[in-house]
């Protein structure tokens, strides 16, 4: 539908993020995407319903219209094979395979419900058109041991404890990633001892590749193996970590975190030859740099660069509403609430479009409001209510993503009740 945004008419595509199963909104986009190699999707906030199924809802959009085959995601890669293997052949239970994602940021309903649909949409496919789940961050030193553990587990049971030996100081203490390191794991002795683990394991898969090769196949052993990767990009992230003073700029450690993941997505997409959906934060997805930390290369920066005009980002900006964080005050999980702020002229020229939620492709716009700096809301993996206002951030949209979701109104994410699991 034809719309004015600013003293420009736009053409937007209105949605209905929280109707997942009726595409019927998204068909008239098939021209846009079906060419794609990657899609890269973010999100202004960690916790936002109408963010996640919609997102959700691109997905399955993507697969039955445009082809696509493989899902990524801001988590860590080792654990989020157990949510492969479930939607795969419904190995162990959804529940349990999504805590070894190591995020609370997708512990919720509105993830669930998309893995228990690829898990549905597999039934009966060839293995060649069934989806696939695959994580792409490298924060933890757990969730690759874990993989690595349970691949010998399965295929060299005889050997299970004179590897478990060779591993054993490889463990990860941490419960929330997105801040330095606890002392616990922050010695250098403890990455003296890491670096001798990555040191072991690669002797150990170099020696037994033959024998793995033959009972795993090519497939498992290299999903295996790249965990020995992960291990090296997470020691590195965390040893960069602790040269960083607290406080004060952090744009090494992002910098190398973010090349990590477009690097693990490439490599994916070289494993797997098929065409990828990416969901992270609007602040990785993004092809441009984020205007507050301007001299870090993000994970869209590169997979733009690496895939050649293939790679397609869309961002999320929201007017006001709810949503699911944790707090840096109680260091607990909140709901919060976000009200329309003057300051944020973008998300306010966006509501006066018309439809309440919609979509709009920016590459062929030359509106001045997508191509100079506005503000919107834009919050990671903390929030502190009395710093409220701070959450408002600049960006120049255009420059950042391909496309835009705007929601009016947002609600929060439902998170997953684990107090009655067994």
């Amino acid at each position: 539908m034809n719309v004015t945004i600013g003293n420009k008419n736009e053409i937007v595509y209105p949605v209905k993020p929280n109707e997942t199963n009726d595409l019927s909104d998204l068909i008239a986009l098939v021209p846009i995407f079906k060419d794609k190699k990657i899609i890269g999707m973010g999100e202004a906030t960690h916790g936002t319903r109408e963010f996640f199924n919609m997102k959700a809802k691109m997905f399955k959009f993507l697969v039955t219209h445009c082809g696509f085959r493989i899902f990524t995601i801001e988590a860590i890669y080792g654990g989020t094979l157990k949510v492969n293997d479930y939607v795969l052949y419904g190995k162990g239970d959804v529940l349990s395979a999504m805590k070894s994602m190591q995020f609370w940021t997708w512990d919720t309903e509105e993830v669930k419900d998309l893995i228990e649909w690829m898990r549905i949409y597999n039934y009966g496919k060839a293995d060649n058109a069934k989806l696939k789940f695959y994580g792409f961050d490298c924060q933890s030193f757990k969730g690759p041991a874990d993989a690595l553990m349970d691949y010998v587990k399965e295929f060299d049971e005889n050997h299970v404890d004179e590897f478990s030996r060779g591993i054993s100081n490889l463990n990860d203490s941490i419960d929330h990633f997105y801040y330095p390191p606890s002392s616990i794991s922050a010695t250098s002795q403890y990455y003296t001892q890491v670096h001798g683990i990555i040191s072991f394991l690669q002797a150990w898969f170099t020696g037994k590749e033959k024998a793995y090769l033959s009972s795993s196949g090519r497939m498992k052993f290299e999903l295996a193996r790249r965990n020995i990767e992960i291990l090296k990009q997470a020691v590195h992230l965390r040893e960069i970590y602790l040269r960083e003073s607290p406080g004060e700029n952090d744009d090494e450690s992002s910098n190398y975190r973010d090349s990590c993941m477009a690097e693990n997505i490439k490599w994916i997409y070289g494993l797997e030859h098929a065409k990828i959906f990416s969901w992270a934060h609007n602040g990785h997805v993004c092809k441009g740099p984020n205007l507050y930390q301007k001299h870090v290369v993000k994970m869209g920066m590169y997979l733009d660069k690496m895939f050649s005009g293939e790679y397609y980002t869309i961002g999320f900006v929201f007017k006001q509403g709810s949503f699911q964080c944790f707090d840096g005050a109680s260091r607990k999980m909140q709901k919060f609430t976000l009200p329309d702020y003057k300051k944020n002229k973008l998300a306010g020229a966006l509501s006066l479009a018309g439809p309440s939620d919609f979509f709009i492709d920016l590459t062929g716009s030359d509106n001045k409001l997508f191509r100079t700096k506005g503000y919107a809301y834009f919050i990671g993996g903390g929030f502190m209510q009395q710093f409220w206002e701070r959450y408002s951030k600049p960006l120049i949209v255009k420059n950042q993503f391909d496309g835009l979701i705007f929601i009016n109104t947002t609600t929060s994410a439902v998170a997953i009740n684990r107090k009655f699991m067994h």
